[in-house]
Formats: structure tokens, C-alpha cells, sequence
């Protein structure tokens, strides 16, 4: 397995650091060419307009949603969730997404880098891993609604949408990679395994 980080700006390191811990191949996207070799892809937080300025000279966005087009997982925490949305509350005049998950976002829901926090949150009752969780949010969106065909993973305790699922896209507001506890990572990766595992008996 290959887990593709997509790596023209923000936490991509600290994903690799903890794909790394759990003996995880990993690859990083710079350019379209290293799409086509990953099994899953993690879009990381970061500054969603950032990366979709630096994209426009890779042309990256077009084949991941190729990529996604064809049932394998992706998952976007924060910025990352950002650039999967379908519609943007807040979007920067010209900012480029990659799209797919149908959910309207909000970005900078919680304000400045000053208004980061801590919340723990319990784990999805379909995850592996039972417990609680320390999500982390720096400048994070939230997700305002969803369609039929997204799964609610997690709210706040006001409520807040702050993690979906639909099929093969997963979405975080928080920063799983900001965690030493790795039960998203874990998750992620067994999606991923469950996904190929599927894609083989299609073909």
C-alpha cells in the first residue's frame, strides 16, 4: 500500500511522520504523475487558498478528482476538507477546489489562530478504535449540512458537524496529525485496505 500526501503546503510532514509509525509506504504529491501511484491520497491542513494558487502550476486538482472518480479513498483535514467540499461558505475569489464531498463548508468557522482549542470528542462507534480523542482545531472550518449520502462522524458537544463520511471521501475540520494518538490514521488506512480489497472484486 501507498498512501499519497499531497505536499505543496501545509502539515504534510507530520502525516508522513505518523504513516511512517504505523510502517506505512507513503509518497508525496508535488505533481500529477504521483497521483496515479497511490492507493489512498491525504489531502493535509494547511492554508487551502495557498495550496490552490501553488496548484494551478501542477494541474493536480483534475486528477485527484479522477482519482476519487474511480472509488479510492481520500481524506481532507481542515484546508484539506476545504478543497473536497462541494460548495464553500467564505471561498476566496478565484480559489480552486477539487470537490466531490456534498457538504456546504464554512471556512475560518471559529475565527483567528487565536481562537485554537482542544475538544475531546468521542470516536465514531464504527471505528476499530473505541474511546475519546483529543481534536485539535487551528483556524477550522465546520461543516454547516450534508446530503443523504453523507454519513455524520462527529460533532462538537454544540452540536458542530466536524467530521463526514461519503463512500471513499473522509473529511476532518480538526488535525488528527497534531495528535500522538493515531486512531484516524488507523481508520483511514483500513479504508483504504477495505477499499482495494473491493475494487479488485469489480474488476
Amino acid at each position: 500500500m501507498i498512501i499519497g500526501i499531497l505536499a505543496l503546503q501545509g502539515a504534510f510532514i507530520e502525516h508522513k511522520y505518523i504513516l511512517d509509525k504505523l510502517n506505512i509506504q507513503t509518497k508525496f504529491i508535488k505533481k500529477k504523475e504521483d497521483v496515479e501511484i497511490c492507493d489512498g491520497i491525504i489531502l493535509p491542513g494547511g492554508e487551502s487558498t495557498s495550496i490552490s494558487i501553488i496548484e494551478n502550476e501542477n494541474e493536480l486538482f483534475k486528477e485527484i478528482r479522477t482519482f476519487i472518480e474511480k472509488g479510492k479513498m481520500v481524506w481532507g483535514t481542515c484546508a484539506g476538507m476545504i478543497l473536497l467540499a462541494n460548495e464553500i461558505r467564505g471561498k476566496i475569489e478565484g480559489q480552486k477546489q477539487i470537490g466531490g464531498l456534498n457538504v456546504t463548508i464554512q471556512r475560518n468557522y471559529f475565527g483567528s489562530q487565536i481562537q485554537s482549542f482542544i475538544e475531546e470528542i468521542s470516536y465514531p462507534e464504527s471505528f476499530p478504535k473505541k474511546g475519546t480523542f483529543s481534536s485539535i482545531f487551528i483556524r477550522a472550518p465546520v461543516i454547516l449540512s450534508v446530503d443523504e449520502n453523507v454519513d455524520i462522524l462527529c460533532r462538537l458537544k454544540d452540536g458542530t458537524i466536524v467530521a463526514v463520511q461519503q463512500e471513499n471521501l473522509l473529511g476532518t475540520s480538526f488535525h488528527p496529525e497534531l495528535s500522538e494518538d493515531f486512531g484516524w490514521h488507523e481508520y483511514f488506512i483500513h479504508s483504504v485496505e477495505k477499499q482495494l480489497k473491493n475494487l479488485q472484486c469489480v474488476t
